[in-house]
């Protein structure tokens, strides 16, 4: 065979043998469109519509995953790449998106401001409710410190 015959024969040959990878690669993409989700990324995706919904219980989890309610945060951290935060409370675990969970922490910081704000103000009120010695015993005490004690 001449070189050139050669060249046109391998080309041929290449030709064929895409067309064969590129029908493989459509029947896999039409057999992963068949496959049914996963049990976890089904979870991951019903817990996320919760979550964008709202902040979402350990409870409120249970419904999606009986068994292990907090898996669900779990699936949609590591399956689905979303970040969901955890706020531990005397009721229980509340999982929330990183935009709510911004909102509670402000929420904190104002609860916390106010508390602070009303315990200076009581502060305050106490001092000045305070009975005030009288200025003679003060400078008493400042002269003479033994007249002071008695």
């Amino acid at each position: 065979m001449k070189p050139s015959e050669e060249i046109a024969q391998l080309k041929q040959d290449n030709a064929k043998l895409q067309e064969q990878v590129d029908s493989l690669k459509k029947r896999l993409s039409e057999m992963e469109a068949v496959k049914p989700k996963s049990k976890s990324r089904q979870q991951a995706e019903q817990g996320l519509e919760m979550l964008k919904a709202g902040p979402v219980t350990k409870e409120q989890f249970a419904k999606l995953n009986a068994k292990y309610p907090s898996d669900v945060a779990y699936y949609i951290k590591n399956v689905l790449k979303i970040d969901v935060k955890t706020v531990r409370t005397a009721s229980g675990s509340v999982y929330m998106l990183p935009e709510q969970f911004q909102k509670y922490q402000e929420g904190l910081a104002a609860e916390k401001a106010k508390q602070e704000a009303a315990k200076a103000e009581v502060k305050a009120e106490a001092k000045e409710s305070l009975p005030q010695a009288p200025a003679q015993v003060i400078a008493r005490a400042a002269v003479n410190p033994a007249a002071a004690r008695v």
